[in-house]
């Protein structure tokens, strides 16, 4: 079995970090510049996903879509929680797109085995096939298969294919790659940043370039700095990456705890400094998932069996139905969901059991 990475939980826990910035829509002060940079945190978590997806190569068939089924399926819980029209306004969001992602990264690891470099033109092309498919007028494919949308496929497919070329390829290409990137941008849009609304609804070039250099720079560093991939140095940002499905429920309920409260508002300290928004959300998450982790081991026995799982499917889709509120549905579907985060490792050891 192959040692767990943490240069690739780094990369992760960045990726959290950075959605804080993302999720917390700040706009006072001029805080609305910064909702880019938080933008670019989807390239990182795809970059690692791919990666982890050409591990698992030698892996049936079999095994690898019943796992990343239910993952696809369970990671609607997320959608609903974020709008509990889900179903009726359907798209992708960040966990279809990994799965189908990642069974696409196993999928050519397993029957193709291309060189590294292959996964430098497959980027570019994943990238260029939204573009194409576009202006044919597939509108029921938007945010599914192609842009706008949150997370269509295509599009942030690119991101997973670079990620496999940036991890085995030399470093110094990806120090070349984003330096080559860089020039193309200032030559295309100068000092410019892509809109930070439309920009990532719409995949554009500056986006995409935008993103495809943060990910290259980001591989550069983590692989050229050896205390960046230490656990004792650097135990947090590792934490967040490993736990970053946690994560990704966690702070975002309590981001829309807080404006609830408008508490970037009413707290005079936070009005004055933003930035300490960031700070409390990351901190009061860390000590939510710590607290999460702990109490839910005594829940862990239900979770051994295939059938539970597959009545929290039945639940998550169910929801919208068997509850007349949308804000309860969106409560609801929050604990199926951190259930999922905490205990999806399970899930997969249970599908190898049931396919030996």
């Amino acid at each position: 079995m192959r040692k767990r990475d943490p240069g690739l939980d780094v990369l992760k826990g960045i990726g959290c970090a950075l959605m804080v910035v993302a999720h917390s829509k700040l706009k006072m002060w001029d805080y609305e510049q910064y909702i880019f940079w938080g933008n670019l945190a989807p390239a990182l978590f795809f970059s690692a996903a791919g990666v982890t997806a050409s591990f698992q190569a030698k892996k049936p068939p079999r095994e690898m879509l019943l796992q990343y089924g239910f993952i696809f399926l369970l990671g609607f819980s997320y959608s609903g929680f974020l709008d509990p029209a889900f179903l009726s306004r359907f798209q992708f969001e960040i966990v279809q797109t990994v799965a189908l992602s990642v069974l696409t990264v196993y999928f050519i690891e397993r029957y193709f085995h291309p060189q590294t470099w292959a996964y430098l033109p497959l980027g570019a092309l994943a990238f260029g096939l939204d573009k194409l498919i576009y202006p044919l007028g597939f509108e029921r494919l938007e945010g599914i298969l192609i842009a706008p949308g949150l997370f269509p496929l295509l599009p942030w497919l690119s991101m997973f294919f670079f990620g496999v070329f940036a991890y085995r390829s030399k470093n110094i290409y990806n120090l070349a790659i984003f330096a080559a990137i860089c020039v193309l941008y200032y030559l295309l849009f100068g000092w410019s940043l892509p809109d930070v609304n439309e920009g990532k609804w719409r995949f554009m070039m500056d986006f995409f370039l935008a993103s495809s250099a943060s990910l290259f720079l980001a591989f550069f560093l983590v692989r050229l700095i050896p205390a960046l991939r230490h656990p004792r140095f650097n135990w947090l940002t590792i934490f967040w990456g490993v736990n970053s499905l946690l994560f990704l429920y966690v702070h975002y309920a309590l981001i829309k705890f807080l404006r609830l409260f408008e508490i970037q508002r009413n707290v005079e300290m936070i009005w004055n400094h933003p930035w300490l928004f960031w700070v409390l959300t990351l901190a009061s998450s860390t000590f939510i998932m710590l607290a999460v982790i702990f109490l839910l081991r005594w829940f862990e026995f239900p979770f051994n069996h295939l059938f539970v799982w597959m009545i929290m499917v039945a639940l998550i889709f169910a929801a919208p139905f068997i509850i007349s509120k949308p804000s309860y549905v969106s409560y609801f579907l929050l604990l199926p969901g951190i259930a999922f985060a905490v205990f999806y490792p399970k899930l997969g050891k249970i599908l190898k059991q049931e396919n030996q």
